[in-house]
């Protein structure tokens, strides 16, 4: 199968990943900005123009905006499968925290009216499209009182079965943070071959996401970082290298120490070829 890890098309972080099966089928991730939409639907037409599966992680604008942009303008011009979510928590809705509200109520009134089929996935859902399947092995705590919207993360493994009958893993995060990496370590303690992986999605961009321990139990030799220029550096505009607040650099030393190998889409498009390693 190929991955295609998106470059950003506007100078904001995002997450748009699309995954091209052995005969061509399409499992799309998230999507990116507003700005991003065009190069999404380039992608996925230029990949047959059918996604079977869209999965979206959680409601933060830089991963859903896609999805709502071509919704608003009821793009039929790609067909689309099923549309993969999971429901805010009820806490947010009464939340006074107008951040949290300004980033979760667009996507609730985009799944409530949907152009697309949309469904929710729980806990220990499979789907299967062509040789590959998808499992979601976290979504949101629906007793957490959080309001840290990263924690509303889905976490998806997509496993290739190859003709040679070997697999390859590919586990996302979305944008986890700390306490919903504990709790996937927590749910899988006595199975951690289920979080074993050969890539990852490097939670929160590569930075302030899990913590090291989500990795180390991962250990995957491939990281696929949505991470722009700036935020790769920790460099905001006009300041010196490293010398942002971003914890990337620090996160870059732990893929380093456990000898994995970065996949980034700083300049480009990645695309990365599983029959090629």
């Amino acid at each position: 199968m190929k991955i295609i890890l998106m470059h950003n098309n506007t100078p904001i972080q995002m997450m748009g990943i699309i995954i091209v099966t052995k005969n061509g089928r399409v499992i799309a991730i998230d999507g990116g900005k507003c700005g991003d939409a065009d190069e999404f639907k380039r992608l996925v037409t230029e990949n047959g123009g059918e996604i079977d599966l869209w999965l979206i992680t959680h409601p933060h604008r830089d991963h859903y905006e896609t999805l709502i942009e071509l919704s608003q303008r009821k793009d039929s011009s790609i067909k689309v499968g099923k549309v993969c979510y999971n429901p805010t928590p009820a806490f947010f809705k009464t939340t006074e925290d107008a951040v949290a509200l300004s980033e979760v109520v667009p996507f609730d009134n985009l799944v409530a009216n949907p152009f697309y089929n949309t469904i929710t996935v729980n806990k220990g859902d499979r789907f299967q499209v062509d040789n590959v399947t998808i499992d979601v092995l976290r979504v949101a705590n629906p007793e957490t009182k959080s309001l840290n919207i990263n924690d509303l993360s889905v976490v998806y493994s997509i496993t290739e079965k190859k003709d040679d009958g070997t697999e390859f893993r590919f586990i996302v995060l979305g944008d986890l943070h700390i306490n919903g990496g504990r709790e996937l370590l927590e749910f899988y303690k006595d199975e951690p071959s289920v979080l074993k992986a050969d890539a990852v999605q490097m939670a929160h961009h590569g930075q302030g996401g899990v913590e090291r321990s989500v990795y180390e139990a991962i250990g995957a030799k491939y990281t696929f970082w949505p991470t722009p220029d700036w935020l790769w550096t920790n460099t905001p505009g006009g300041w010196k290298p490293g010398t942002g607040p971003w914890q990337t650099l620090e996160v870059r030393k732990w893929v380093e120490d456990m000898n994995g190998e970065f996949i980034t889409a700083m300049e480009e498009n990645a695309v990365f070829d599983t029959e090629k390693i």
